[in-house]
This record gives C-alpha cells, structure tokens and sequence, in this order.
C-alpha cells in the first residue's frame, strides 16, 4: 500500500471506527482492527515491506481471519459491520475480484482500493525484458467513470509489440506517480469484467491503451539505483533473456 496513502487514511479515521484489511497479510494496514487473508496470522508483514509507519497494530491473532478469499462464501462478518476497508494490491491476483469486491460492500460502509496501474502490466522490464508488468498478476485494471473496470491480463500482450506502453531495461521505472491505480468508495463498490472473447478487439484495445500512454510526459523515470546495483540487474536481465534463473 501506498505509504503516504495509508498516513492520510490512518489519520481521517478516528479511533472508534472499525477498520477492516482485506488480503493485506502480506503487509498489513497498521490501522485495522481485523485482516481476512489467505494466509496465516504467523506469516503476517513477511511479503511485503512495512506499512505499519512506526505505530503499533490494532489487529491481533484473536482478530485475524484466515479464509479462502474467493470460495464464494460469505466471510464470517455481518453486513455493515465495519466502518472502512482496504483492499491493497489483492484484486489483480485473485482469480474472483468480482466476488471480492462484492463482499466489501456487503461488510463496510466505505473503503479504499489500490492496484498496479495498467501501465506498469502493459511494460516490460518490471520483472523480466521480455514479459509485461508482473507475472503472477491475472488482471489489468482501471477505474473508468468511478468504476473499477477488470480485463484478463491475456499471453499475448507479452509478444504484441505495439501493446507495450515502455521497455523500461536495467535504468528506468514506470514514475511513481502513476504506477498505481486507486478508488475510494461509499455505500456501493461499483464493479464489472469487461467481457471480451474476439483476439482482434482484445488486441485493438491493447494497442490503443499503449498508444494514448505514451503520450504523457513524465511516465517513465530513471531509477535510482548505485553503478552496481545496475550491474546487477543488467546480468540478471541477460540470464532471464536467456531463459535461465
């Protein structure tokens, strides 16, 4: 989760509201009262770096839930139950982030979603030269008109040249300003698949996201990175086009 969005989050909520982290396990928001995650409490902030910004959490084993997230049943919370929820970078890895999302609005009032921008998935160079954004990822995601819109991130982009918004190579990074996409939301999570089975016009969207990012001028920045740690990373990215680890 953004760091400087969850300080802002964290300090607007007073401390009588119920904050609930939905898929946060791997780097849990400091401020919620109760996580429900896939994974267990013992492994908890051991994915990601630390969100909890120096404070203490307010969840505990007694208030951390363990549960397939996507099973298609309810979670064990009542309607409205909380007052806020964060769902960070959990939807682009789900295989159901409609029924996700259909459970945060059924169990709080309001809340916060954060996923990897589509510019970062439609890149090369984020983890690998040859494949676009982050491997393991199954969705790419946008929020048009206030609603969170999800596309299967297809194979085919990895080898469609002009769906590729950047080569980032060893020195560069999508800029930070725009390598996520967030949504805040009340009352009602507004949600749907753009369900599109003709490759023709999954291909023409692909091609025509890519082309309209390319014109924004500060997408892509230098990394910040020592001469070796560059190095590095060049060797690295030279076994991977390779085909090796």
């Amino acid at each position: 989760m953004n760091s400087d969005h969850a300080r802002q989050i964290a300090q607007g909520l007073p401390p009588e509201r119920r904050v609930i982290d939905v898929g946060g396990g791997g780097a849990p928001f400091w401020r919620a009262d109760w996580v429900v995650d896939a994974i267990p409490f013992d492994a908890a902030g051991k994915l990601a770096r630390d969100t909890h910004g120096g404070e203490p959490p307010r969840y505990r084993k007694e208030t951390w839930v363990e549960v397939d997230l996507c099973d298609r049943t309810a979670w064990p919370f009542d309607d409205s139950q909380f007052d806020f929820a964060i769902c960070s970078h959990l939807l682009e890895d789900v295989r159901d982030p409609i029924w996700i999302c259909s459970e945060l609005t059924r169990i709080a009032k309001a809340g916060y979603i954060e996923v990897p921008s589509r510019y970062v998935e439609q890149s090369l160079g984020v983890e690998h030269p040859r494949f676009a954004g982050y491997y393991h990822h199954r969705w790419l995601i946008s929020v048009e008109e206030g609603e969170l819109v999800f596309r299967h991130k297809p194979h085919l982009l990895h080898v469609t040249w002009d769906a590729i918004v950047a080569d980032l190579g060893v020195s560069r990074r999508i800029n930070p300003a725009h390598e996520i996409t967030t949504l805040f939301w009340t009352e009602t999570l507004h949600v749907r698949e753009s369900l599109e089975f003709d490759e023709r016009r999954v291909v023409d969207e692909l091609i025509a996201f890519a082309r309209s990012s390319r014109g924004i001028d500060d997408l892509v920045v230098s990394q910040n990175r020592t001469l070796v740690d560059r190095l590095r990373r060049a060797r690295y990215f030279r076994r991977l086009a390779k085909g090796k680890r």
